[in-house]
Parts: C-alpha cells; structure tokens; sequence
C-alpha cells in the first residue's frame, strides 16, 4: 500500500485547477496523459523482470538453435555477411559525401546571411573526409588497388 500512497503523491504533484478540468477536455486528457505515466513509471520494474524472464524462458526452449552450424541467417552462403558489410560501407561513405556538402551549402548560406557559419563549415569539412577514408576502404574491401599519382598530372 505504500506504493500506491506514493503513485497518489506523485499526480497530485502535477494537479491542475479543478475549475479547468472542467471546461478543458485537453486539460482532462493531460491529467489522464500524466497519471498513466506515473503509474507505468511505478510498474516500470515489474514489467522489466517479466519480459527478461520471458526472453531467458525462450533462450532455454531451443539452446540449440546458438550451435547450428550454417543456419539460416546468412542463408548457407558464407559471402553474405563479406556483401552486407561492403554494402554498408559504401552507403555510409556515399551518406558521408552528401552530409559534407549539405554541411558546406549550409555554412556557406549562413555565412552569406551573417549568421554563425564555422561549425557547418567544419562538419561538411570533417564529413568529406571522413567520407574520404571510408572510401578507400571501400575500394579495399572490394580489392581494387589505390594508385597514388606522384607526378601530379605530368
């Protein structure tokens, strides 16, 4: 009972004047909004421990299933998981680019109004190289060779 005194405590600290719940239903739907969130916030350790209970009762149905070898998640292929990280590299280093330049745009535009321009300038800067390294990774991953030009166009 305790903790139900405290639930009480805990709405009646957030109380609206009775004179606008009664003319405002959005005030009465706050009221409600608000006393359904203390009370979830009071229960909030109890449902921890059933669902953590539930996902270890699941875990001891099928142990199994962590042994076989070659299951079904990459799907008996073993270059799956090679292709899904090269895919995620070269659509992190393609995001990257166009973060740079939306970053510069940005600050470039900011600079032209007068308003704070440095930190877009930098966050566009740092993306495209950012962007830069991961895509020599990304030609790595993909076994391509990076030839690096000495004689700077001659």
């Amino acid at each position: 009972m305790k903790s139900f005194g405290w639930i009480v405590q805990q709405t009646d600290a957030c109380k609206v004047d009775d004179e606008l719940l009664e003319q405002s239903s959005l005030a009465r739907a706050g009221q409600r909004l608000v006393e359904l969130a203390v009370l979830i916030r009071a229960v909030e350790p109890v449902l921890a421990l059933i669902v953590s209970g539930l996902l270890m009762s699941l875990a001891f149905v099928q142990p199994a299933f962590a042994q076989t070898p070659g299951g079904n998640v990459f799907g008996g292929n073993d270059q799956t998981l090679g292709n899904g990280v090269r895919e995620a590299i070269k659509w992190g280093r393609n995001l990257l680019f166009l973060l740079g330049i939306v970053g510069i745009g940005w600050g470039t535009f900011n600079l032209m109004t007068e308003k704070a321009w440095g930190r877009q300038m930098m966050g566009g800067l740092l993306c495209l190289g950012f962007g830069g390294v991961v895509s020599l990774v990304y030609s790595f991953s993909q076994g391509n060779a990076v030839n690096l030009d000495t004689d700077l166009g001659r």
